[in-house]
């Protein structure tokens, strides 16, 4: 069985651990703004000229979940960085946020170990 010295400083290294993760992510959600925004403007930018386009040209416009799909394309092909940044930037936070979760869980059981102990 631990010991209680063990427990809280197990505890104590989590929580800094929680600490200095959600600094980071709170630093990526901020960067992604950026790139949300730039991102979001281009596909907003290719969704308009696709559905002009086909005006244009007399021809139906394509449904929307289409237009969204060669949208994202066409921004992948024009601007590969832009498009690497956004993904990359978004499975930080996401992974960021996972791990949050867990860390969470692990607190949660230190201390109920630590209630455990005190009883």
């Amino acid at each position: 069985m631990r010991s209680g010295v063990e427990i809280l400083r197990d505890l104590d290294d989590a929580s800094r651990g929680v600490q200095q993760a959600s600094t980071k992510l709170s630093q990526l959600v901020t960067r992604f703004g950026d790139t949300k925004i730039r991102y979001e403007t281009a596909i907003g930018e290719e969704l308009l000229r696709i559905y002009e386009e086909a005006v244009q040209d007399g021809r139906r416009v394509p449904p929307t979940d289409l237009r969204a799909a060669l949208a994202e394309k066409a921004v992948r092909t024009k601007s590969p960085d832009l498009f690497a940044l956004y993904s990359e930037q978004k499975t930080q936070i996401e992974a960021l946020k996972l791990w949050l979760s867990n860390q969470r869980q692990v607190i949660s059981g230190y201390q109920s170990l630590r209630r455990g102990e005190a009883t």
